[in-house]
């Protein structure tokens, strides 16, 4: 078990899972599915652990300045309530959300964890997906991690100590800095829109992050990757910084073959969409890849 003194220094990153979930009440709300644009094709970008749908509102406004259509997702609002927090589920209710508003064949971003959900929903609901795109993630297994596994249960004490909540939305955006790259994203404002909503609800976040720790997938990750038919596209951070592709997540999606592309963006970090949304937009709205896809066995 780590020590308390971890413990704390951990709180900053587990608060991600907080300040998405702790935004609402209701979880078909407006904060967990927009949609803006009138275009004539459809982009779908899924919020991961952290920033939710105000996260995107950057490459939002780019896009619908092109003429596209935006749906922006956030899976773990969705799921605050629900038993069943696998990657597996959450693209189900993705799938639902998409069917009733008539998405098919649209480009699908996921943005950290997201890109789990992502993954899984053009597995299991092609029609849905022309394209998937990865923002400074890899195919992710499941949602378990050491952090998830040893601090989760300090959290609400420490935020009920004189100064907790202070310290652990210092530490939080301490984080926000050390996961991106040298440039000015991080103002005063989306400081504030990524904290003020921090502490509402929290208690029913954490249990949300608990069921998120205990999840496991209906099956494992090399069968997901298998059923895969469409161009995917991994963004990378270049500039140093946390966050990002750990040990295994790029090389999963290797047989891929051909339908892989793997870039990455200079003087970016964690948050392509929020660092450079201008490059992100271009490279969703380049032309559609035509590739061969691969097959089982990795037979093209």
């Amino acid at each position: 078990m780590l020590r308390l003194t971890h413990t704390l220094l951990a709180a900053g990153a587990l608060i991600i899972v907080f300040a998405s979930a702790a935004h609402t009440q209701d979880k078909l709300s407006p904060t967990s599915v927009s949609v803006s644009g009138d275009g004539p094709e459809t982009i779908v970008l899924l919020s991961g652990l952290v920033g939710g749908v105000a996260g995107y509102r950057r490459l939002e406004a780019r896009l619908v300045a092109k003429q596209q259509r935006v749906v922006i997702i956030d899976p773990y609002l969705l799921s605050i309530d629900s038993t069943d927090v696998s990657f597996a589920a959450q693209a189900r209710r993705v799938d639902r959300v998409l069917d009733s508003l008539g998405v098919t064949d649209a480009k699908v971003v996921g943005h950290g964890h997201a890109a789990g959900v992502a993954l899984r929903l053009a597995a299991n609901a092609p029609q849905r997906v022309r394209a998937l795109y990865f923002l400074d993630v890899g195919a992710l297994p499941d949602h378990r991690s050491p952090v998830f596994s040893a601090s989760l249960r300090f959290v609400p004490f420490i935020t009920r100590l004189p100064g907790g909540q202070g310290f652990v939305r210092r530490r939080f955006v301490r984080a926000l800095h050390e996961s991106s790259g040298p440039n000015p994203w991080l103002d005063a404002a989306t400081e504030r829109a990524y904290t003020e909503p921090m502490f509402d609800g929290i208690d029913r976040a954490i249990s949300l992050a608990m069921r998120l720790r205990r999840a496991s997938e209906p099956e494992p990750l090399t069968a997901v990757v298998a059923r895969v038919r469409v161009p995917v596209t991994v963004l990378l951070g270049g500039a140093p910084h946390t966050g990002g592709p750990v040990d295994g997540e790029l090389s999963a999606l290797e047989t891929l073959g051909s339908l892989l592309r793997v870039e990455t963006m200079e003087g970016v970090g964690h948050f392509p969409h929020e660092e450079a949304p201008d490059a992100v937009a271009r490279q969703l709205l380049e032309p559609h890849r035509e590739v061969v896809a691969a097959t089982p066995g990795g037979a093209r």
